[in-house]
């Protein structure tokens, strides 16, 4: 996998520092899901709440085209650090891959809904990103 894209992403909205974290995306080979890995940043939220907006930002920003026709068209790596050691990550799924709005109020979302995750080891990661 190569990695294409590779920057700090912010949540639309309005409070500062939600939502903010690293991202970064490996692009597929014809036929397979891209990947992304997201990477809480320390004191600057948890992520796990907004992972649904998330993900739907980053989907709606950089694959225009669409996804995929696959059951699980991305595959979505969330990563959370910890002090010591490599911290926790995390395979999410998706209700549905097709960014749609959430709660019209003052800052429009865009979310994927309420994702399931499962723990992933950092030998699957490294497996998945082909590193």
């Amino acid at each position: 996998m190569d990695l294409t894209h590779e920057y700090i992403h912010h949540r639309r909205g309005y409070r500062f520092g939600a939502g903010v974290c690293w991202i970064r995306i490996y692009g597929a080979e014809p036929g397979d899901a891209p990947i992304v890995v997201c990477e809480e940043l320390p004191n600057l939220g948890d992520m796990v709440e907004m992972s649904g907006n998330l993900a739907a930002e980053v989907i709606a920003e950089h694959f225009t085209d669409g996804l995929p026709d696959l059951p699980r068209p991305i595959l979505w790596i969330e990563h959370r650090p910890r002090r010591r050691g490599p911290g926790r990550h995390f395979l999410l799924t998706f209700p549905d891959y097709t960014p749609h709005p959430e709660n019209a109020g003052f800052v429009r979302r865009v979310t994927l809904g309420q994702p399931i995750r499962e723990p992933l080891t950092l030998k699957e990661v490294a497996i998945l990103i082909g590193e």
